[in-house]
């Protein structure tokens, strides 16, 4: 895979199939992959300007730079190092870093969020020369290994993290109005359409198939989903926009409209505007609509008679092939984000355990800024009902 692969507009069978293969590259193409993305995270920081290099505190979000040399740090850990669980629960590495004090600088369990953005010995020139020693030595690594999944599993890890963190870097540009990184591409329009009607049946919810899998997907187990009625297409910005000049947007949520948009008296243009990264431009009423929370998806359906899908709904649907998701926006759902029966963490126990809090939602799908390997309709994406910073969006049920 060539990073043109993770910047390309792809169509909806493409990133449908990226997602799937991702899950089961053996260690050739994991080489080509990993070498891949790394290539667009190094050319991100390579290009980043100085406002980018000490940026403003930003609440939720990391410093680029960081998120960056992270992402390396994370690899180096896991793959090199031969990090393991301790009995009294620590996770430790068996071998040292290349650099000395990475440990203390890039271990997101022990440096506070506000500290990523004091960090005087992060230079750019530091941070390259660090991704590219890791780099070399994951690699070395992977040579060395029996191509099997549990032998990959630490590399196949690293890989989806690291298009986590730079999808990460995208809600971080777009909350400062820096240019569009590389890799995000044009949101899928909301096709004018009409809603899917699904009969009563049964869903094998989770993922037990070959390669790699996340622990929060695992715990296979059969649901019975009742007959239900779903959009086919996310909400667009034009039944968005109704709903706020209405004036029921206001009333319940307290905000004018959503993030980034602005109306013809702030702007002082007819029509309204939104800012995509670094540019204005008149909303594209087409587009799905994007940047807002659950707490806002949940009032628009109270407005309009409608209801979010439970994250079991969506994923019969997707199953099924009865709705068109991915490369545009992440959906909301009504789920709290929970574990599945037998939920057992894995050797990276941060990733989902500490999250089952009662305080996450949970998200399906996929956005214009997530990369197209991490495209599956098994994967559960969680954040806070609260936040709109990232590109979700979301689609309604008949009640």
């Amino acid at each position: 895979m060539t990073t043109r692969g993770f910047t390309a507009q792809l169509s909806h069978t493409e990133v449908l199939a990226a997602g799937w293969a991702a899950r089961m590259l053996d260690a050739a193409a994991l080489r080509h992959t990993l070498q891949a993305m790394r290539a667009l995270t190094r050319d991100y920081v390579q290009t980043m300007d100085a406002p980018a290099l000490t940026p403003p505190y930003q609440r939720g979000i990391n410093p680029p730079l960081w998120e960056c040399t992270h992402a390396a740090w994370f690899a180096e850990w896991w793959c090199v190092r031969g990090a393991f669980n301790t009995a009294d629960g620590r996770t430790v590495a068996a071998r040292p870093s290349c650099w000395d004090e990475a440990d203390a600088l890039f271990n997101s369990n022990v440096i506070a969020h506000e500290a990523r953005w004091q960090l005087p010995q992060l230079t750019r020139e530091r941070a390259l020369a660090y991704m590219d020693a890791t780099q070399s030595a994951v690699l070395a690594a992977l040579a060395q290994l029996d191509d099997d999944a549990a032998g990959l599993y630490p590399f196949r890890l690293s890989l989806f993290h690291e298009a986590m963190h730079l999808e990460a870097i995208a809600w971080c540009a777009q909350a400062l109005a820096w240019p569009r990184p590389a890799w995000v591409r044009t949101p899928r329009a909301s096709p004018a359409g009409d809603e899917a009607a699904l009969a009563t049946g049964h869903l094998r919810a989770g993922y037990d198939g070959p390669g790699f899998s996340f622990d929060n997907e695992r715990g296979v187990h059969d649901v019975a989903v009742a007959a239900f009625s779903i959009d086919r297409a996310p909400v667009s910005n034009a039944q968005f926009l109704a709903f706020v000049e209405s004036g029921a947007f206001a009333a319940r949520t307290g905000a004018a409209h959503p993030s980034y948009w602005r109306s013809n008296e702030e702007h002082g243009c007819e029509g309204w505007q939104q800012r995509c990264f670094d540019r204005s431009q008149p909303l594209d009423l087409s587009a799905p609509v994007v940047h807002v929370s659950a707490i806002e998806a949940d009032a628009y359906c109270m407005w309009s008679g409608r209801r979010l899908p439970t994250e079991h709904e969506w994923e019969y649907a997707a199953s099924n092939g009865l709705i068109e998701w991915g490369d545009s926006v992440w959906e909301w759902t009504a789920t709290t984000f929970a574990p599945y029966p037998g939920f057992t963490p894995d050797r990276y126990r941060e990733y989902s355990a500490p999250w089952f809090d009662g305080q996450h939602r949970v998200l399906r799908g996929g956005s214009h800024a997530t990369l197209p390997l991490m495209h599956h309709p098994r994967y559960r994406n969680y954040f806070t009902a609260g936040r709109s910073d990232v590109f979700a969006g979301f689609r309604t049920c008949a009640i």
